[in-house]
């Protein structure tokens, strides 16, 4: 996982190469709050989470989804998902995270 940031868009885009699971939830945690708080304030308007290569996300996932909108809400920046597998996007909405970030499929893109 290597964030990338945009300072022309002040986008944050974190791609994470597979499923968001109990097993990778804390490591992708610490990683991505430490690249939100090495950004200068004022300097991000949009946390971008690439989870295209997911298939899928479980509880522990969406734990971590929730606490980064909520570390991304408290930067005054928005977030946003960027999402291809049907499954995901259904948890997404199935469990309203999408009321919460945006939430980009490939018919949006």
């Amino acid at each position: 996982m290597q964030p990338l940031y945009n300072p022309e868009l002040k986008t944050l885009r974190v791609t994470i190469p597979g499923d968001v699971l109990s097993t990778n939830a804390e490591t992708l945690r610490r990683d991505i709050t430490a690249a939100l708080n090495n950004s200068a304030p004022n300097t991000l308007n949009v946390l971008e989470l690439d989870l295209r290569a997911a298939r899928m996300v479980d509880s522990a996932g969406l734990n971590l989804i929730v606490s980064l909108v909520r570390a991304a809400s408290q930067r005054s920046c928005r977030i946003r998902a960027l999402v291809e597998n049907t499954n995901v996007q259904r948890t997404f909405l199935f469990t309203r995270l999408d009321r919460y970030l945006e939430l980009v499929t490939p018919t949006q893109e």
